[in-house]
């Protein structure tokens, strides 16, 4: 499908009309004083941030600014000089050569013209800095690396993407036609409620929970088959993010909100009581003395 959308040949002139310098470094020689095994043409990819699908715009024209290039070295973020030096061009050019570099290496093929690892998932780089955490004889970074080595990348993760897709819609729509048919409420308020933008607090813990059992489904496989790339990237991504904002709102938001109301209630009753006292006082003052 990305052979059609994005052929090979198109992916090279893309490539050769968007370069963007330092943040494209591919080996550890193009850095100046980086470790020897920094980068290398198989992870820059990965390692190097600026290749991000999203934090690639931040990171990325940053490097091409300053001439240098930003990795995950050893579980921490390092930047690096580059031999090749900065990129001309004001904010809005730099901008546009990341989004055509980046679209360039969405389906970039090998050297030897086989699929050739392209972006990693959304925040799969910066996920090496957990190197810390264990994980059988290896740890959490090198599992990502592994992963994304193995053919884990964009492709992978929007295809990935597609039954988590499909279950959103699903649960939208069951979400609809209850809100309509169980407690009368209108389809436009309904489905302002479930836009990303505005989502009900209540949905959003629905959505939590979906992702959460498709999460465990996953883990599950993981655990029995023993193989990582099994993994449902974009299954967890949507548990991280869902599930964050359920337990904000779970834990803080709600009760702030409950004491909130009560707050604003004790200070109309306030307000009602001085009125009162002061209309009170008001007659007093025309009482005869």
């Amino acid at each position: 499908a990305f052979n059609k959308v994005l052929p090979p040949d198109l992916s090279e002139a893309l490539s050769k009309a968007n370069t963007i310098g330092a943040p494209d470094s591919s080996a550890t020689t193009d850095l100046i004083g980086a470790p020897v095994k920094a980068l290398s043409p198989f992870n820059h990819r990965l390692r190097s941030l600026s290749h991000d699908p999203l934090l690639g715009f931040l990171f990325g024209i940053w490097d091409m600014i300053n001439g240098t290039c930003t990795i995950i070295n050893d579980g921490q973020i390092e930047t690096f000089p580059s031999t090749k030096g900065a990129t001309e061009g004001n904010i809005f050019q730099l901008f546009g050569r990341m989004f055509g570099h980046l679209l360039s290496d969405v389906n970039a093929p090998s050297a030897s013209g086989n699929r050739g690892m392209g972006l990693p998932a959304p925040f799969m780089g910066i996920l090496r800095m957990f190197e810390g955490i264990p994980v059988g004889d290896s740890n959490f970074g090198r599992q990502i690396e592994y992963m994304y080595l193995k053919g884990y990348d964009f492709r992978q993760f929007v295809t990935t993407s597609i039954p988590m897709t499909i279950m959103e819609v699903m649960i939208r729509a069951f979400y609809v036609v209850k809100q309509i048919k169980v407690n009368n409420a209108s389809f436009g308020e309904t489905i302002i409620d479930t836009l990303p933008t505005q989502l009900n607090p209540r949905f959003r813990m629905m959505l939590a929970l979906a992702y959460g059992t498709s999460s465990a489904v996953n883990a599950g496989k993981i655990y029995v088959t023993q193989n990582i790339l099994n993994a449902n990237y974009a299954s967890w991504l949507g548990l991280a993010w869902n599930g964050v904002h359920a337990l904000k709102w779970a834990l803080y938001d709600k009760h702030m909100k409950l004491w909130g109301g009560i707050e604003d209630k004790e200070i109309k009753e306030l307000e009602m009581t001085v009125e009162k006292i002061n209309q009170l006082e008001a007659r007093a003052i025309l009482l005869p003395s």
